[in-house]
Order: C-alpha cells, then sequence, then structure tokens
C-alpha cells in the first residue's frame, strides 16, 4: 500500500520516474526496444 501512495506521489509531481510508470515502462534504465513489448499492448517491430 505504500508504494502504491509512492508511485501515484510521483505521478502528481511529474518526475521522470512517475510518467515511465504512467506509460507502464521500464523505470530503472533497462533498454526497451527488444523487452517490455507485451504489456497489454500488441505492438509491432518498425523498421527504419
Amino acid at each position: 500500500m505504500k508504494r502504491d501512495f509512492d508511485i501515484k506521489k510521483l505521478r502528481e509531481i511529474k518526475s521522470y520516474r512517475g510518467i515511465r510508470h504512467a506509460l507502464k515502462q521500464p523505470v530503472r534504465g533497462q533498454r526497451t526496444r527488444s523487452h517490455f513489448r507485451k504489456k497489454g499492448r500488441a505492438m509491432g517491430v518498425k523498421k527504419k
């Protein structure tokens, strides 16, 4: 419960971590090109 309040506070003050939580992206600096694609969304790979 405390963690939920902490995350909510981060979102309210619009910190970097709060924005990443809101977008359901990794918060701690992981790479996002090949991982984190499954979180509730269908995504394809874009070619350059």
